[in-house]
């Protein structure tokens, strides 16, 4: 019986995911044609990209609806890592929506500085972009 569990995502964009996972420090395996992910008692699957949390790690599976999900061994990383499910997914979510609103002001040719980036109290992202021309 296999203990793998898979969490659906609205992320789409896995140079984005990518860059998301970067920033967070998780590190990972990247190969279109499969990376081994680990799971409970040894257990295997392949995946588009392997994120390493110790013993167990998460997998990145592109679904049919042109999605990535998420696979892994929960269990597996909330007991060895200390990371639930819950909160891998909110973290790197936030993430990527960050890394996605900069992708999209800078394709419309905006500029954003680091010194233009706040972090309010409840956790939103403020960010000021300019465009010069």
């Amino acid at each position: 019986m296999s203990h793998f569990t898979k969490v659906a995502t609205k992320i789409n964009n896995l140079q984005a995911l990518l860059q998301a996972l970067e920033k967070r420090g998780y590190t990972y395996n990247h190969n279109e044609q499969g990376v081994e992910v680990r799971g409970y008692r040894g257990q295997k699957m392949n995946a588009e990209v392997s994120i390493n949390m110790g013993t167990y790690d998460i997998g990145v599976v592109k679904a049919e609806d042109g999605n990535y999900t998420f696979v892994s061994d929960w269990w597996g990383v909330e007991t060895t890592a200390g990371v639930t499910e819950e909160e891998f997914v909110e973290v790197v979510n936030k993430e990527y929506a960050y890394v996605r609103v900069v992708q999209a002001c800078e394709e419309q040719g905006y500029q954003i500085a680091q010194e233009d980036i706040q972090q309010l109290e409840d956790g939103t992202v403020k960010l000021t972009a300019t465009k010069w021309g």
